[in-house]
């Protein structure tokens, strides 16, 4: 039978003719013609704008927004959800809430008349307005469900995004970037007061580093003895309950980030929390023994 299907569509018969021809089930044809790729497969167009991101694991395109023009990023698990979406996107979403303000908002200059209200009003007799999460059981439970379906990984696609987003905004200067340590701002200023130029917060690879000074491609790393577990204080397997880490863990994480420094060609120095505090000018005798060699 398959060598028949095979013959009469090679024969130039369409499926639909072989269908009737030998009384046999149309899926039963397509699936013979598809494991033998006889089938040509036809994608739309449209597909060939479209590129697949590995961060997100999605398919992403492009519009222009038809007020502002600016270039706007859509996304979508599929390649036809996204088609989809783009057939109906021709306004972003800054500029569409703009236009539904002051006139733009169609109920603007009215009002409900008598007859509305008194139908509203019934509608609301005996339904009383949920105020569940202001009790603790409840909001322990929905925190219980959210941090479950954060850990299954299913949210990965948005925490990958929410962490791209703040490392843009805080590299672009319009967030500070992260709490810095008291010790850190008067390293800063010691720096700046000594004509020295550097830069707080600064980004390897996704990783941020306390403080860059460009000028001997140096990166200061200031280490609190707790938030580190500093060795000389705690052994490999203490717990540091803040980080849900072992001190043995944090060692290597913080290893695998000066090596990720050095391989980009930085060199590193780490300032423990108790040896700064022991002798503050630990940074002036760091800054002039790179000063001897420029």
């Amino acid at each position: 039978m398959e060598k028949q299907i095979i013959d009469l569509y090679l024969s130039g018969y369409g499926s639909t003719t072989i269908v009737k021809l030998l009384s046999i089930p149309k899926r039963k044809v397509l699936r013979v013609l598809n494991d033998n790729n006889l089938i040509v497969k036809r994608e739309n167009p449209i597909y060939q704008d479209f590129k697949f991101d590995k961060d997100t694991n999605k398919w992403y395109s492009y519009y222009s927004c038809d007020t502002c023009l600016n270039s706007v990023r859509v996304e979508a698990n599929k390649k036809y959800y996204l088609a989809r979406n783009l057939q109906t996107k021709k306004t972003c979403k800054k500029c569409s809430m703009k236009s539904q303000t002051g006139t733009g908002n169609p109920f603007y200059g009215k009002t409900h008349t008598k007859k509305t209200k008194r139908k509203i009003s019934s509608k609301k007799k005996g339904v009383k307005t949920s105020d569940h999460m202001s009790t603790p059981k409840y909001r322990e439970l929905l925190r219980n469900m959210k941090l479950e379906l954060w850990d299954s990984g299913k949210m990965e696609d948005v925490r990958v995004k929410m962490s791209r987003l703040m490392k843009k905004r805080i590299s672009s200067g319009e967030l500070k970037g992260y709490n810095r340590s008291k010790a850190e701002d008067d390293i800063i200023d010691m720096l700046t007061n000594m004509g020295i130029v550097c830069e707080p917060n600064y980004i390897i690879e996704g990783k941020i580093f306390d403080i860059h000074i460009p000028a001997h491609n140096l990166l200061i790393e200031y280490n609190g003895d707790y938030w580190h577990c500093n060795p000389r204080k705690y052994d490999e397997s203490y717990i540091n309950t803040k980080k849900s880490m072992t001190a043995k863990e944090i060692w290597q994480y913080d290893k695998d980030k000066l090596d990720l420094a050095n391989n980009n060609g930085y060199t590193c120095e780490v300032i423990w929390e108790s040896d700064y505090k022991r002798n503050p000018d630990t940074i002036k005798k760091l800054i002039n023994k790179y000063e001897k060699y420029t």
